[in-house]
């Protein structure tokens, strides 16, 4: 295994990923604001926050397969660039219409982007360290959230919203030249996901265990982007607190995210494929609970404190799902599969923010926060239509390593 290529790659595509984080994180705390100026109701502020999945749903199972076809490195980039530019433009919007059209832009770059970093992660890591590699290039979606929703609600509330945007996008932009001049394949045919055979399409699917894995994976989303997006706004209305501090309260989640994803990434490859498929299902679980705790009318500390253990808990469930999709299927198939889950998934963040803004024009917020809670909870329910995991490339990775099997 080349160490210098694995290291460039998880940096990289961790930079690249905490660049989408800073958007999607400016949006959500900066969203007052941005209404305020284009004079949205609650509800087209909603769809705004929406508008980035429109595009994003779009192209990634697209985006896995062309990461298949060609390498990581060449979808990567181009998903990068792509939304660099549009987040950019997203800062010179001049009204709603317009900024939706680029937040559509942004979210359809991004969707080339994340299968394809995935995959390349996939392609420099052994079975048994995948996880924690994952989880490391992961970390980068929380802290910059922590950044996101810092800048957009203490920078934002000074300098207003336009400022960060631009920023992020050089700094995307910088990421993907950095990746183009300092990332290496060791051969052009090397380089594809088709090593050895061609793998039909159609083996994704015949896996009850992969759809079963998107169906978790969509209501596990439809739940949980109602707290990220929402959180700020949370604070504000049912905290009663100012947008600066109900700001950086929910940016603590991205801090201790980051420290839960490699933490728990760590832990699960020390054991079977059936450790990761417990741990999903304990952290999950766990997270339910803490938002529905979040309700309660607790202590400015207790409510740090959770947010802080939602955080720690909540952000390891995509790395570790995205590690158990990619060894359930063959490596030629592996972009593909992993675009399918994130496909799936992410067609709750189309729905699930403009829904819960509406709702909020009729029942309180602590009810829809409620709502998300239990729909998370619910989602472990699909889980069990996975069955015992079989995961050969584990058990022969450990074997190797000299590690125990169960």
């Amino acid at each position: 295994m080349d160490r210098r290529r694995l290291v460039l790659v998880t940096l990289l595509c961790g930079l690249g990923y905490m660049m989408y984080s800073v958007d999607r994180m400016v949006m959500s705390s900066s969203v007052g604001l941005i209404a305020k100026d284009f004079h949205l109701s609650k509800g087209l502020s909603g769809l705004l926050m929406s508008s980035f999945f429109y595009g994003f749903v779009v192209l990634l199972f697209i985006g896995g397969i062309l990461s298949d076809k060609f390498t990581g490195k060449t979808v990567l980039i181009w998903g990068l660039c792509i939304f660099s530019l549009a987040t950019g433009a997203t800062g010179l919007a001049t009204g709603f219409t317009t900024m939706l059209v680029y937040r559509i832009v942004t979210g359809l770059g991004e969707g080339l982007f994340w299968p394809a970093a995935s995959q390349e992660i996939t392609l420099v890591t052994t079975p048994e360290q995948r996880t924690t590699v994952m989880s490391i290039y992961w970390s980068g979606y929380p802290i910059g959230g922590f950044f996101g929703t810092w800048l957009g609600a203490v920078i934002g509330s000074h300098y207003g919203w336009r400022p960060v945007f631009l920023v992020a996008m050089l700094l995307g932009l910088v990421v993907a030249l950095l990746y183009g001049v300092l990332v290496r394949h060791p051969k052009a045919a090397d380089a594809k996901v088709s090593l050895v055979e061609d793998v039909p399409l159609r083996e994704i699917f015949r896996k009850p265990t992969v759809v079963a894995f998107g169906v978790f994976y969509l209501l596990l989303m439809s739940g949980w982007w109602i707290v990220l997006l929402w959180a700020p706004t949370f604070m504000m209305t049912t905290k009663h607190m100012s947008l600066s501090v109900g700001g950086t309260i929910a940016s603590l989640m991205g801090l201790s995210g980051a420290l839960g994803g490699v933490l728990i990434g760590r832990f699960c490859d020390r054991g079977t494929i059936q450790r990761r498929k417990q741990v999903l299902v304990a952290i999950t679980i766990i997270t339910a609970v803490l938002m529905a705790l979040m309700v309660a009318p607790v202590p400015v500390w207790l409510l740090v404190l959770l947010v802080l253990l939602l955080g720690f808990f909540g952000y390891p469930i995509t790395p570790v799902i995205l590690t158990l999709t990619s060894q359930v299927v063959p490596k030629q198939v592996a972009g593909s599969a992993i675009g399918f889950v994130m496909n799936v998934g992410m067609l709750a963040g189309a729905i699930t923010p403009a829904v819960a803004g509406y709702l909020q024009e009729n029942m309180a917020m602590t009810t829809v926060w409620m709502l998300a809670a239990i729909v998370q909870l619910i989602s472990c329910a699909a889980l069990w239509f996975t069955g015992h995991l079989e995961g050969a490339q584990v058990r022969d990775g450990a074997a190797k390593a000299g590690a125990p099997l169960s």
